[in-house]
Parts: C-alpha cells; sequence; structure tokens
C-alpha cells in the first residue's frame, strides 16, 4: 500500500475485499530532498535535472507505524486472518517490534540493509528476542497487535484527562486543612501548598 495517499485504510480495504490475502505498507514517500542554494537545481542532480523519489529510513517510520497501525484495525475488524507486513525505516530488534506490537504479521528492511549491510540482520534478530525474553514472549503471535487497543480518539483522550484533573482536584480538596487542630508538622509545607491553591 502506497503511503503517497490521504487514507491507506480505502485501498487497503478495497484489496482485501478484492480477494488479496495481505497487505504490506508503507515503503516510501515520494518526495523531493532539497533544493542546492548555489546551483538552484534540485538534489539529488543526475545531468543538471531530477525526479521525485522514494523518502525511506528512520525519518519514515512514525508515519509507517501510523498507517501500519490504521490498516491492522482495519484487518482485526473487518478481514481477520489476513495478513499485514510493516516496512519503513526498521532498522533494528527494537523497530521491528514495535510494528508487530501495532499488528504487522511480519517486517521488511531495504534502506537499512543498503546503510548497513546484510550483516546487520544478525543483531535485529537478538535484539528482537531481546525484548521478547524482557517481556516473556514466547512467539510473536504473544504480542502481535498487542498495542493497538491502546488508540483511541482525540475526544477521549480530552474526557479522560478532564476526568483524572477532577479526580486529583477532588483528593487533594479532602486533603485541605480545615482547621487549626488539623495542621501537622511533617505535612506542613504540603498543607500550606494545597490550601494556597485552593
Amino acid at each position: 500500500m502506497t503511503p503517497n495517499i490521504t487514507l491507506i485504510v480505502e485501498p487497503g480495504r478495497a484489496a482485501l475485499r478484492g480477494g488479496a490475502t495481505g497487505l504490506s505498507a508503507i515503503n516510501t514517500i515520494r518526495s523531493v530532498t532539497s533544493v542546492n542554494l548555489d546551483t538552484l537545481r534540485p538534489d539529488p542532480c543526475v545531468e543538471g535535472y531530477t525526479t521525485p523519489g522514494g523518502y525511506s529510513s528512520k525519518a519514515v517510520k512514525p508515519i509507517a507505524l501510523r498507517m501500519v497501525m490504521e490498516l491492522a484495525t482495519m484487518i482485526r475488524s473487518e478481514f481477520p486472518g489476513r495478513s499485514l507486513s510493516g516496512l519503513g525505516g526498521i532498522e533494528s530488534g527494537e523497530d521491528a517490534a514495535q510494528f508487530i506490537l501495532l499488528g504487522s504479521d511480519t517486517v521488511q528492511v531495504c534502506t537499512g540493509v543498503m546503510k548497513f549491510g546484510y550483516e546487520c540482520v544478525k543483531p535485529m534478530c537478538d535484539q528482537l528476542l531481546a525484548f521478547m525474553d524482557k517481556h516473556k514472549f514466547e512467539t510473536l503471535a504473544d504480542f502481535r497487535g498487542k498495542s493497538l487497543d491502546y488508540f483511541t480518539t482525540h475526544a477521549d483522550l480530552v474526557a479522560r484527562q478532564t476526568a483524572r484533573k477532577a479526580a486529583q482536584k477532588a483528593a487533594a480538596a479532602t486533603k485541605t486543612v480545615k482547621s487549626d487542630g488539623e495542621w501537622t508538622g511533617d505535612e506542613f509545607v504540603k498543607q500550606s501548598d494545597a490550601l494556597s491553591r485552593g
């Protein structure tokens, strides 16, 4: 699935409805990297010219994670059993773990291998295994999609924060000194601070 689109879920859903057994996302983002301020020509330059190309590596990982999360959520609710392969900025076992936590069945690495060579794969595997060992995960299935349940809406985040602040304020109100006999030496600073904050 190309990331060069507003809603990646729409073509993903269409592909699965059309019979695809799985999706992969996101690969590279179409971009122009820069313009040389001396020559006034865009970079990279070939015989004085360029064309928009694919932007990859660590810079695209946050975008890839978001789109993988969106596709995985859609697959989970509408197409259970279909697979998702995540890619875009994976250079370590920890990166791979993040994609799997967001619903990837597999991960792919291209730019990382181009940057560091094929020998980067062994350390990536070791890092992923270390993550799994830390959390006592035996298989990828033990944590695949585990972080999807922690996504919600902006409105829900505001409501949760408002409720927490109200609970803190109510708890502080019960600790506010109401009479001279309630002052204690050990808690004097906290009590006076709470009283001044109202």
